[in-house]
């Protein structure tokens, strides 16, 4: 609502500017449509097809006029709305939060505020089974602010921006793209609400189990997304292998830009803050 008033705000102001004296008219002389400059004082001046250009201008202006009227009833309109809403000081979201945490486990919320939401999906799993945080071993020897074990230096950095913008994210959940959720093995979180279904022919530690990178969310839009960072873009064979990867995540109908984000390097071009901000501000805001 307030995107829309702001948007009206400077509708009504740019049409207030650079506007041509006078009012354009329409009149029906012996069944042909004919055009008059009405002045100010009332005067009117015949506009012919000669001034066809002239007649551009005014008829722009006329509806720059109309427009200005109701996008000035609407913003009067909005803030009155916006008004009662502060006034009123409440949120249907927030009913929820606002339970005894030993009664939100026995609430399936029909509306939930964003954080709430996000709460859940960090507790919960929409995609299959995982470890909770990731322990240091052989391959995971870096660890992010939020306490995991990440397997490279860019990986720890890009868990660390997202966790410095508070966005939630899983790392390396287990993922076979070709796998269907079964309906009649339902999964539930640990306060026993659904939160998925476990997955036709799927083993997490199934040599052909994809493990993302990082699986994130936008607490706004409610949206998840893949992201993988491709840390070794110089080697041949780590090209292939991340290829195939996301060949068979296309194939399975994801979208690289729409529900696969990727970050990039190579042993000249290392990965920047900036190309992670970036993706954060878009995808993630």
């Amino acid at each position: 609502m307030e995107s829309l008033l702001d948007y009206l705000k400077k509708l009504n102001y740019s049409v207030e500017k650079d506007e041509p004296d006078g009012y354009l008219t329409v009149k029906k002389v012996q069944g042909k449509t004919r055009f008059f400059l009405r002045s100010a004082g009332g005067k009117c001046t015949y506009l012919g097809n000669a001034k066809r250009d002239e007649i551009s201008r005014y008829a722009k202006k006329r509806y720059l006029r109309e427009l200005r009227k109701v996008a000035r009833k609407e913003i009067a309109q909005l803030e009155e709305c916006l008004r009662i809403l502060d006034s009123e000081n409440s949120d249907i979201n927030e009913v929820y939060s606002a339970l005894p945490d030993e009664l939100r486990s026995f609430v399936e919320p029909l509306s939930m505020s964003d954080d709430d939401y996000a709460a859940q999906w960090q507790e919960g799993n929409l995609v299959v089974k995982r470890k909770r945080i990731h322990a240091e071993d052989d391959y995971h020897k870096f660890k992010t602010i939020r306490g995991d074990y990440v397997g490279s230096k860019s990986e720890a950095i890009i868990a660390d921006r997202l966790f410095a913008n508070n966005i939630p994210y899983h790392y390396e959940v287990a993922f076979t793209p070709e796998a269907e959720p079964d309906s009649s093995r339902p999964v539930f979180d640990a306060y026993g609400r659904l939160v998925g279904f476990e997955a036709i022919g799927f083993d997490p530690f199934d040599r052909d189990t994809l493990h993302p990178d990082f699986y994130v969310l936008n607490k706004r839009t409610r949206k998840a997304y893949f992201w993988e960072h491709l840390g070794r873009l110089s080697d041949p064979r780590y090209c292939t292998d991340n290829l195939n990867r996301l060949v068979r995540m296309i194939d399975a109908g994801f979208t690289i830009g729409e529900e696969i984000l990727i970050t990039h390097e190579d042993a000249r071009n290392p990965l920047k803050l900036e190309s992670i901000d970036e993706i954060i501000e878009k995808y993630l805001r």
